[in-house]
């Protein structure tokens, strides 16, 4: 690495040698090293800003915003409102990726990187000259991993991108940077909850929201600058038709995915806002991290689901009541041996004083292949649970919405519980919810149902 002295450097900076060597003594140059009297000043070290002028600002200069990950969905909405504050914009992004006809813009900078070489970033770093207003690091490395044949190559790379080029970023960007500037940091709610089926990508988070709170011990005092996190829970855009991501909606009490603008909103108020927040994490989730975190299980399989059944029928005491919506799925009413047991608790909780109330719900024409089955006859015969039946044509008719909350079907257990029936496609059987929003919503619907009900027996 090549130095300079104080005195070169004090020529090329503009400001005095006693300056200079009062930023030296209080740390303010990295990579400075004292021999005895003298220093050797990096060549390539940024001018410290003076904290008496920080805030005097020239209106007609353009704040410079770096965005690594600029092609994201989140990216593109956060430039547009980078671009309508007035902003110059350097874009980096992998080398390869598309880049969208949005960011072609006299005012964006793209730079094409490598996220997985060291030493192209360091170059990419070094040939951003311009004073730096605010730093986003957005770029994420995900891949879902296999439990039984694990890549540890992919567990590397996802600590390369989204650790490792964040380090190195901060680390030389924050250089360039004043007593005015921000760096956010775009993370996941998966930092805090862990992952089924992608580790790397999860404990990376993980290390990012400590890495914000290191960064905000050493390099507030040095530069003065700020830096967050915003730990963005599920978010629509090009994966919004995924499963996964549809399934994710229930686990969310705003009930929908957050949007790439929402987040590129919270960003943009993290670089020109929040002044006094420093080494924080601002959730940004819709909610989902504040519901109580044993409020819902995963998926379950059938022999789980089942063992949870049985412990919620055993234990339910007399005196409670049991609200039932049933939609006759395949994997319902047959000669499963689980399924068998599950039926017998039904009677034997309405033995003990549970009061319970089942409506089937399925089209009235089909009333003649339901009539035979064995758990139905074992219900027409018994006066201990009662039993009713909603026409699914009539329900279509007069109120589709509630098909929305029904689904495949769920028990509800006083104000408490639901047991929540999945559809019978091999790999999960249902779920149990202790959500007051959910239970809430499906206790309205059992009774916004029960007007259209009759006596399942007047039918069969």
């Amino acid at each position: 690495m090549e130095y300079l002295s104080v005195k070169q450097a004090s020529h090329i900076w503009g400001i005095s040698e006693r300056r200079i060597v009062r930023l030296l003594n209080e740390g303010r140059i990295p990579g400075a090293i004292q021999n005895g009297r003298y220093w050797n000043i990096p060549k390539n070290a940024h001018k410290p800003l003076d904290k008496r002028n920080a805030y005097v600002k020239n209106e007609n200069e353009r704040k410079v915003v770096v965005v690594a990950g600029v092609n994201s969905d989140i990216g593109k909405e956060l430039c547009q409102l980078l671009l309508e504050a007035g902003c110059q914009i350097i874009g980096l992004y992998q080398r390869g990726s598309q880049i969208d006809d949005v960011l072609l813009s006299e005012n964006i900078i793209l730079k094409e990187v490598d996220y997985f070489d060291r030493s192209n970033l360091l170059k990419v770093t070094e040939e951003i000259n311009e004073d730096i207003f605010g730093f986003v690091f957005m770029e994420i490395y995900f891949q879902l991993e296999d439990a039984f044949d694990f890549d540890y190559d992919k567990f590397e790379d996802s600590y390369k991108v989204n650790v490792f080029a964040a380090n190195l970023l901060v680390r030389e960007l924050v250089k360039k940077m004043n007593y005015e500037s921000s760096i956010v940091m775009v993370n996941s709610i998966e930092a805090y909850r862990g992952s089924f089926g992608a580790s790397a990508y999860a404990s990376a988070q993980a290390a990012k929201v400590n890495l914000v709170q290191t960064f905000a011990n050493i390099f507030t005092e040095m530069y003065g600058i700020r830096i967050n996190s915003i730990m963005a829970g599920w978010i629509g855009g090009v994966m919004e038709n995924d499963d996964t991501f549809n399934k994710a909606k229930e686990s969310i009490p705003m009930k929908r995915l957050g949007s790439p603008s929402e987040i590129a909103d919270d960003i943009y108020l993290m670089l020109t806002r929040h002044k006094y927040m420093n080494g924080s994490s601002l959730v940004s989730d819709g909610g989902y991290l504040s519901m109580d975190s044993q409020s819902r299980t995963e998926d379950l399989d059938s022999g789980k689901f089942y063992k949870i059944l049985d412990k919620y029928f055993s234990e339910t005491k007399k005196g409670s009541k049991m609200w039932i919506i049933s939609t006759m799925m395949e994997n319902e009413w047959n000669e499963d041996p689980a399924e068998r047991r599950f039926i017998q608790s039904n009677f034997d909780a309405a033995d003990r004083g549970v009061e319970i109330e089942r409506i089937f719900i399925f089209h009235r024409r089909d009333a003649k292949k339901f009539r035979k089955n064995t758990y139905i006859q074992k219900y027409l015969s018994s006066d201990r649970i009662l039993t009713k039946f909603a026409d699914l044509g009539e329900i279509k008719e007069k109120a589709p919405k509630l098909l929305d909350t029904i689904k495949n079907g769920w028990i509800g257990i006083d104000d408490y519980a639901l047991l929540v029936d999945l559809p019978s496609d091999g790999t999960s059987r249902g779920y149990v919810t202790l959500n007051k929003l959910e239970i809430q919503k499906a206790k309205e619907c059992f009774l916004e149902l029960e007007p259209m009900t009759q006596p399942l027996k007047d039918i069969m």
